[in-house]
């Protein structure tokens, strides 16, 4: 999901700023495509180990998610959970036989074990309350049924931290694996995945981060010192961004200016036989 830049936004969301997202998130469906590159590079790591079938819940849809290749049988139902109408009415043109549903994860408007499996990607660590969604998800997931997700975790966006940008932060691995209540799942594969991405210009690279829940606050300012230490200060204008520009060129590599992400991924599966 993508957001204009300039756009700050925090990594936690609280209870009130969820409408703001949303209205955000759909402002800006009509240019997600431009800048969903992670979003692309996770989705087809996360859908090599996910087996389609039954009712499908796809959390934080964003512009939807074709199934077909991972399809085991004919009776495929997808719901489309997203916070964003503008994302749904998006996503209903190119997936027209998905169900599109606007909710939020920490909430889910399904009944107790009315799902078959749950797939989310890049989407999860927008919850104010992650420990909250993962007992929705236990909830509406039937006996047996698998929870797919992928999640940015601790660590990403270093290539920002070495340019002196401070971003927003995400939870740690360990933290978000403690969510999980083993009575409630077995969770059979936890990795945390690096995952790199590249873009033409400084500009492009600093649009895509909103899409994740990152939004940078400041710099450190070292044009007229390389002490790393210096103090740190706002963008001011052009001179500053031109000075920001050059830095981050001193990290191209021959694909683009890289970004490397830390995805939290979990396959996960709901405690008790299939029903």
């Amino acid at each position: 999901m993508s957001m204009p830049l300039g756009v700050s936004v925090n990594s936690h969301p609280s209870a009130s700023q969820v409408e703001h997202i949303a209205d955000r998130f759909s402002a800006a469906a009509k240019r997600y495509q431009e800048h969903n590159c992670l979003q692309r590079l996770s989705g087809a790591s996360l859908l090599q180990g996910f087996a389609a079938k039954g009712a499908i819940l796809d959390i934080g849809a964003g512009p939807g998610t074709d199934f077909a290749d991972c399809a085991v049988g004919d009776d495929i139902k997808v719901y489309a959970l997203d916070i964003a109408l503008g994302m749904l009415q998006q996503l209903q043109v190119t997936f027209p036989r998905h169900q599109c549903v606007c909710g939020n994860a920490e909430q889910l408007p399904f009944a107790d074990g009315s799902i078959d499996s749950i797939y989310s990607n890049l989407a999860l660590q927008w919850c104010h309350d992650f420990s909250a969604a993962v007992s929705e998800m236990a909830r509406v997931l039937k006996p047996g049924g698998e929870a797919h997700l992928s999640i940015v975790a601790e660590g990403s966006l270093a290539q920002l931290s070495h340019l002196g940008l401070r971003v927003n932060g995400f939870q740690s691995l360990e933290s978000l694996q403690a969510a999980f209540d083993t009575s409630d799942w077995q969770l059979f594969d936890v990795q945390l995945v690096p995952m790199t991405v590249y873009f033409q210009d400084l500009k492009t690279l600093l649009y895509s981060i909103k899409g994740v829940g990152a939004s940078v606050q400041s710099y450190v300012q070292t044009e007229n010192s390389s002490d790393v230490e210096a103090h740190l200060g706002k963008l001011r204008g052009r001179r500053d961004w031109l000075a920001l520009e050059q830095r981050a060129e001193l990290f191209r590599e021959a694909q683009g200016l890289p970004l490397t992400y830390q995805i939290a991924q979990f396959r996960v599966r709901r405690q008790g036989d299939r029903v």
